[in-house]
């Protein structure tokens, strides 16, 4: 895995009613991003994987920089997918510069900008839902320098389960991964991925559903 690839945020009025979209959105619609013919477009394909719509592209190669990602030729990393998602989905602006620089550090940067957006930690009762993104690493079973980034697709909150759809994870391919919690509490701020335990934060973009009485 090379760089996790430049990526920025900026939270639209589903986040903060006084925020202003910058730079490169303007130019994109409401939900740009989705459909499998979205990859194609820059250069790569659309991979088999996808969630909500958007697709991850097949490799990291591209004609050039996209709307989301400013690495040059290879601007389908894991970044550019995260950042897609949250304009595609939420209309939350993640697109080359207002400083994120690499897939471990966008969760705390987007949450350092607009407080509003709640990060969670790995524990007991503190697992992702599907439509969060979480940022993993540096290091651990991932990049030791720039980490890794990606979408939560699905979630087992009972038993600290759920599943990521990533960019360049294996390197240079799209891929979904089973992740882990230690319900235990043993490993809290971590999560399981490949066998290694690795530091891990998640944008809180949904809220986990409530569980009924009597279970």
């Amino acid at each position: 895995m090379s760089r996790a690839s430049v990526a920025s945020l900026l939270v639209t009025t589903t986040v903060a009613a006084t925020a202003t979209v910058a730079g490169p959105a303007r130019a994109l619609p409401a939900g740009y991003g989705k459909g499998p013919g979205y990859c194609s477009q820059y250069g790569d394909y659309a991979s088999s994987y996808s969630y909500k719509g958007v697709y991850a592209c097949a490799g990291v190669e591209s004609y050039g920089p996209t709307p989301f990602d400013s690495d040059k030729e290879e601007s389908f990393q894991c970044v550019e997918l995260s950042a897609r998602f949250l304009w595609a989905i939420y209309g939350i602006w993640a697109g080359p510069g207002t400083g994120v620089q690499d897939g471990a550090d966008l969760v705390s940067v987007v949450h350092h900008r607009y407080p509003r957006i709640r990060v969670g930690y790995p524990a007991p009762h503190s697992v992702p839902v599907a439509g969060d993104v979480i940022s993993l690493g540096p290091g651990g079973a991932v990049d030791r320098s720039f980490g890794h980034t990606a979408i939560v697709i699905s979630d087992d909150q009972r038993h600290g389960h759920f599943r990521i759809l990533g960019q360049n994870f294996p390197p240079g391919r799209a891929g979904e991964q089973l992740v882990h919690i230690d319900l235990r509490g043993r490993h809290n701020g971590r999560v399981r991925l490949g066998g290694t335990w690795t530091a891990a934060s998640y944008l809180e973009l949904r809220r986990p559903p409530r569980r009924r009485r009597g279970r």
